[in-house]
C-alpha cells in the first residue's frame, strides 16, 4: 500500500539509529507522521517523577532538532491516546500505526490493548516491532537465549535516508504544539530543583553516543569492581541505563559496539598494552550485564501480574508491618543508618545510584523496616531517572526475597560502609550533618548514635532475624518446592535447554537454602 499515510507513534524510543518502527514505516508508506502524545495518565501516574519527564523532554528536544535539520519534525500533542487518535482520524484518515513493543506496567499495557481494539474497529493496521531482545508470547524459556542471540547480533539499522517522508498533514497542524517550540518541563507542570539541575544526567541520542564512547575509551577500565561503590560507580559505570530506559540507544547497538572494542583491545593486548587485559575483563562483565538486563525484563513481559503480586505466589501471605513513619523516614533519608540515608539523598538529587546500593535499599526497607515491596515500588521508581519497569519490579522482588529461586540476601548497611565507602566520602557528601565525625565514629553509629543525626530507627539485627524467620516460614509450607520449581521453569535463567534434573537441582540449591549458607550471603 505505497500511497498510504502512517503514524509513527513514539513511546520510549527517542532515536533515529537502529529504529525498526520508524525504518519500516518509512519503507512501507508514502507519508509518515511521527507523533509523541503527552499522556496525562503518564504525568499523573504514581511512579512518574520529574526525572522521567525530564528524560522525555530532553530526548524529544534532541530528536526534533535532528529532524528539523532535515526540514521535518515530530508532532507533539497533549492528550490520552485513544481520544487523540479519534481526533486525528476525524480530521484526516490514516491507514497504519507503527510503534515499538513497550514492556511496561499495566497502565501502558492496557493502553496498547485499547489501541489494538481501536485499530480493528477503524480498519487501521497496528504494527508493533521489537526494539529489545525481549519476546512477546514466549512459550519456552529454554529457547530464549537463541532468540536473544539472533536479535542482539542482528544487523543494526542506519539512520533512515528518506526522512523527507516525515510530514504533518495540513489538517492536523493546528492540533499540535508550534513547529519549533521546545517542550519544556514547566509546560507540563514539573520543575527540577537547583540541585537536581546540577546532577541529573542528560538523556538523548546525542548524549547516548557521547556516554558510550567515553565509557568504551576512557571510563570503563575500572568497571569491574568500580561499579560496587556508590562513590566510583558514577564514573566507572557505563551510565547507559537511562539511554536503554528511554530508547535513545538500543541494547544491541551497545552490545555490538562493545564487541568491536573488545576486538581492538585484543590486538592491543597482543601488542603489549599493559591495560588491555583489564579492559577486556571489565567489558566482558559489562556485556554479561547487558544479557541479564533482557533476562529480567522478560520476566515482566511473561508475567505482567508481577507488578501486583509476588512472582512466587507463596509469598503473597508474607507478613509485613508497613509502618507509615518508617516509610516516611526511609523515603526522606532519615533512618539513622548513614549508608541508607546517603543513598536516598543522592537519588533525590541525581536520579542515580549504583545497583548494589539499590539492592541494599530494598533489603533494608523489606527486611529491616518490614515494609512490603509493594509499598516501596512507586517511591523507588520515582527516584530513578533510568526507571525501567521490567528491571525495577524484577529486582525489587528479587532483593525482597519473594521470588524464591534465589539465595536470600540481607544486606548490612554498616558492612557496605566498610566495604564500599571506608573513608565515608560518599556519606559525608550527601549527609552534611556527619561531616565533622570520623569514619570510625560513623561506622560505629549503631552502638553510639551521632549527635545532630537521627538515632537508628530500628535494631537492625533483631529486625533482620525476624524477617528471615517469616521468609523461612513460607519456605516450609507444604508444596513450596513444587511452586518454586514452576517459577524456575517459567522464569529461571539458563542458556540453551537444561535437563529437568538440572532445573530441579538449581531450585534446590537456590530455594531451600540452609541458614548456614544464607549467613555467607548477608551483607
Amino acid at each position: 500500500m505505497k500511497n498510504s499515510h502512517a503514524i509513527y507513534w513514539l513511546k520510549r524510543d527517542f532515536r533515529l539509529a537502529d529504529n525498526p518502527a520508524l525504518t519500516q514505516a518509512l519503507s512501507d508508506s508514502e507519508m509518515v507522521t511521527p507523533i509523541y502524545m503527552v499522556e496525562p495518565s503518564f504525568l499523573e501516574a504514581p511512579e512518574t517523577s520529574v526525572f522521567h519527564v525530564h528524560a522525555v523532554t530532553n530526548a524529544l528536544h534532541d530528536l526534533r532538532k535532528k529532524l528539523q535539520k532535515q526540514k521535518v519534525d515530530v508532532a507533539v500533542i497533549e492528550g490520552e491516546v485513544i481520544p487523540t487518535l479519534d481526533l486525528l482520524f476525524q480530521k484526516k484518515k490514516f491507514q497504519k500505526i507503527y510503534a515499538h513493543e513497550e514492556i511496561g506496567v499495566e497502565r501502558t499495557y492496557a493502553r496498547d490493548r485499547a489501541v489494538h481494539k481501536w485499530c480493528k474497529k477503524n480498519k487501521v493496521e497496528f504494527i508493533e516491532l521489537r526494539q529489545t531482545a525481549v519476546f512477546r508470547r514466549l512459550k519456552d524459556r529454554n529457547k530464549r537465549h537463541l532468540g536473544w542471540k539472533k536479535f542482539t547480533l542482528g544487523e543494526l539499522l542506519p539512520v533512515p535516508n528518506n526522512l523527507e517522508k516525515c510530514q504533518i498533514p495540513k489538517e492536523w497542524k493546528k492540533l499540535f504544539f508550534p513547529k519549533r517550540k521546545k517542550l519544556k518541563l514547566e509546560d507540563l507542570g514539573f520543575e527540577l530543583t537547583k540541585e537536581q539541575k546540577k546532577y541529573v544526567q542528560p538523556v538523548s541520542e546525542t548524549d547516548a553516543n557521547k556516554t558510550l564512547h567515553s565509557f568504551l575509551i576512557d571510563r570503563g577500565l575500572d568497571y569491574r569492581g568500580g561499579i560496587s561503590s556508590p562513590l566510583s560507580a558514577f564514573v566507572a559505570g557505563s551510565r547507559m541505563s537511562v539511554h536503554f530506559a528511554w530508547g535513545t540507544m538500543t541494547g544491541r547497538m551497545v552490545y555490538q559496539k562493545t564487541q568491536a572494542r573488545m576486538e581492538e583491545l585484543l590486538e592491543l593486548k597482543e601488542a603489549g598494552d599493559p591495560d588491555a587485559g583489564k579492559w577486556r575483563m571489565s567489558l566482558r562483565s559489562f556485556m554479561s550485564r547487558l544479557h541479564w538486563r533482557d533476562h529480567f525484563i522478560q520476566r515482566l513481559e511473561t508475567e505482567p501480574q508481577m507488578e501486583f503480586q509476588a512472582l512466587n505466589p507463596a509469598y503473597e501471605n508474607l507478613e509485613y508491618d508497613n509502618r507509615p513513619d518508617f516509610l516516611e523516614a526511609w523515603e526522606n533519608g532519615m533512618t539513622g543508618y548513614p549508608m541508607v540515608d546517603a543513598c536516598i539523598r543522592c537519588l533525590r538529587a541525581t536520579g542515580f545510584v549504583n545497583f548494589r546500593m539499590r539492592a541494599m535499599l530494598t533489603s533494608f526497607a523489606c527486611h529491616g523496616l518490614h515494609l512490603s515491596w509493594k509499598l516501596i515500588d512507586h517511591p523507588m521508581a520515582k527516584l530513578y531517572t533510568d526507571y525501567e519497569p521490567g528491571i525495577h519490579i524484577s529486582q525489587l522482588q528479587m532483593q525482597a526475597g519473594v521470588v524464591g529461586i534465589n539465595t536470600l540476601r540481607i544486606y548490612s548497611p554498616t558492612k557496605q560502609i566498610i566495604d564500599q565507602d571506608p573513608e565515608t566520602v560518599f556519606i559525608k557528601k550527601w549527609i552534611p550533618e556527619l561531616r565533622n565525625f570520623s569514619p570510625k565514629e560513623i561506622i560505629a553509629h549503631e552502638e553510639n548514635p551521632l549527635e545532630g543525626y537521627p538515632a537508628p530507627i530500628i535494631e537492625r539485627k533483631e529486625a533482620n532475624t525476624e524477617m528471615r524467620r517469616r521468609v523461612y516460614a513460607v519456605r516450609k509450607i507444604e508444596g513450596y518446592r513444587d511452586i518454586a520449581q514452576k517459577v524456575y521453569e517459567k522464569h529461571g535463567s539458563r542458556k540453551g535447554k537444561p535437563k529437568k534434573k538440572n532445573a530441579k537441582k538449581e531450585v534446590t540449591k537456590n530455594k531451600v537454602v540452609k541458614k548456614k549458607a544464607v549467613k555467607k550471603k548477608v551483607g
